[in-house]
């Protein structure tokens, strides 16, 4: 987390994990880049590539940060630019009024997890279950941070460990993690009776044996689930107060503002990020802490030593005067730079008026599915229900924002694709392959290989099924609210979403019919 002399865009990819490490031709693992770059992005589910305003809020940041360190010292500048991030966040997300709320910077959801373990446990040695709802489609490193444990061998400190290994070997002894599936082999959600009553269940057993019990609510899946419903976490509350603690995963950023000050007012930690549908540089990530989860003297705080791979004193409130003393002397300047980018784009969206969103949000989810489901490759896998009705004012709780596909492909493989091929195909989408196209081929098919489209990455939903997925997220809804460039006004502007769905049909179905070209050159 040193701050050597670098680029802006080798910051934005330092201090996180190898899931942001740089490849040949400059994207992540995910497709994402941290240099503004031309393409389509419905990928916001996984991440999504800078954009130019939040490149230049980057920028601008550095620059500050810079002066200041040259008068102050790199760990004042970077206390500074901590508070102004996080309060930032509480202005932004409507967050002010909520007495007590505190805000701690995570380079990635992932790592909250284990930050949200680390509150959990403070202060008592009674055990811990942490039941995980729906690991599979929140993260892959999803259960082994929530009990504790390293989910990738390069660390946001710089440092290298074991995945599976301990980062503290007294949290992770007495925390029991269970995960609970949201889907059953064929792919379908299971009932919600049937996995409430395993979540009851695995809570009753909990507290039989005298442990606090962890219980996450995962808001919005990679595919749109939500899960469990909000009347069976709202009944666990009630009936087992200080005995449950209640986590809501909200990193996906599909969710209301107010409906996330219903979820703090509840006593939840709430897990966030700044990418994800906001379109931040990934990764960013933050805890949102209620009063009630934290001791009346938040001065004595501390994190277990190993927690130091994964924070540093700007990070925490000022006010956690042990916790911040007692960790290594270090400044991520990356995740702050990550979390100003973000925090433009979030500008940029809450500025969007409401009536535009709606529309934007309203037209994707009934021309995404339609425009997509004319392909033959493509089979839609179940569509989760919103949390609320097309009339709420709670637009992204109401409206759909990712769809999900099997791909069948015509050429070298003639049955649906599994996750090796899936991830070479979003490759494909991700790079102009039209110099492939045959010298009679169609001139609107030849625009479509052109384009370059990030898509959200493969994700296993049942035994054998894996799902691409098509998302809409906040840069791409205020660009089509405002950017006169996409067209002259919000109908064209439409309208051009709907030639960019197309065009992403069309460019699936050109690599199904050149797979083997294609295929060639990677050899």
């Amino acid at each position: 987390m040193g701050t050597a002399p670098r680029s802006l865009e080798q910051w934005l990819c330092s201090g996180g994990d190898e899931r942001s490490v740089l490849g040949a031709d400059g994207l992540n693992r995910y497709g994402g880049a941290v240099r503004p770059r031309p393409g389509v992005g419905f990928g916001s589910c996984t991440s999504s590539a800078i954009s130019p305003r939040g490149w230049a809020a980057a920028r601008s940041a550095l620059e500050a940060f810079q002066w200041r360190a040259a008068a102050d010292g790199e760990l004042a500048a970077a206390d500074a630019l901590g508070r102004w991030i996080r309060d930032g966040l509480l202005d932004l997300m409507e967050l002010r009024n909520i007495q007590g709320l505190r805000v701690m910077l995570t380079p990635s959801g992932t790592d909250a997890e284990s930050v949200a373990l680390g509150i959990a446990g403070w202060g008592h040695r009674r055990p811990l279950v942490n039941i995980v709802v729906g690991a599979r489609e929140v993260g892959s490193g999803s259960v082994l941070a929530a009990g504790a444990r390293y989910f990738s061998r390069r660390l946001p400190s710089g440092r290298s460990a074991e995945p599976g290994a301990a980062l503290d070997a007294d949290l992770a002894g007495r925390t029991l993690v269970h995960e609970i599936k949201i889907r059953g082999d064929s792919a379908a959600e299971r009932a919600p009776g049937e996995l409430d009553a395993e979540i009851l269940g695995r809570v009753r057993a909990g507290l039989a044996r005298g442990a606090k019990v962890v219980v996450h609510v995962v808001a919005h899946s990679k595919t749109g689930v939500h899960a469990p419903r909000l009347e069976t976490l709202n009944a666990l509350i009630d009936r087992h107060g200080g005995d449950l603690i209640p986590i809501i995963d909200a990193a996906q950023g599909r969710f209301s503002r107010r409906g996330l000050r219903d979820y703090l007012a509840r006593g939840c930690m709430v897990i966030l990020t700044g990418s994800k549908f906001y379109g931040g540089p990934p990764f960013s990530g933050c805890l949102l802490i209620p009063a009630r989860r934290l001791p009346e003297d938040q001065t004595r705080i501390r994190f277990p030593s190993g927690f130091s791979a994964y924070l540093t004193p700007a990070q925490l409130p000022e006010d956690w005067t042990q916790a911040r003393e007692a960790l290594a002397p270090a400044v991520n300047l990356g995740l702050l730079l990550r979390w100003e980018a973000a925090l433009a784009e979030m500008r940029a969206y809450y500025a969007t008026p409401p009536l535009a969103r709606y529309r934007v949000l309203r037209f994707f989810e009934s021309q995404a599915p339609a425009i997509l489901g004319r392909s033959p490759l493509l089979e839609p896998i179940n569509v989760p229900t919103p949390l609320y009705d097309d009339a709420s004012e709670r637009l992204l709780e109401s409206k759909t924002t990712v769809f999900s596909f099997r791909v069948k492909a015509c050429g070298v493989h003639a049955h649906q694709l599994e996750k090796p091929d899936l991830e070479r195909w979003l490759r494909w989408m991700s790079r102009d392959i039209s110099g492939l196209a045959a010298e009679k081929e169609d001139r609107v098919v030849v625009d479509a290989a052109r384009v370059c489209f990030q898509l959200g990455q493969s994700v296993h939903v049942g035994r054998h099924d894996h799902v691409i997925r098509v998302a809409i997220g906040g840069v791409l809804i205020a660009d089509i609210a405002a950017d006169a460039t996409l067209g002259v006004d919000l109908e064209a502007r439409l309208a051009w979403l709907a030639a960019k769905l197309e065009q992403t049909r069309l460019k699936l179905e050109f690599i199904a019919a050149h797979e083997a070209a294609l295929l060639a050159r990677e050899v």
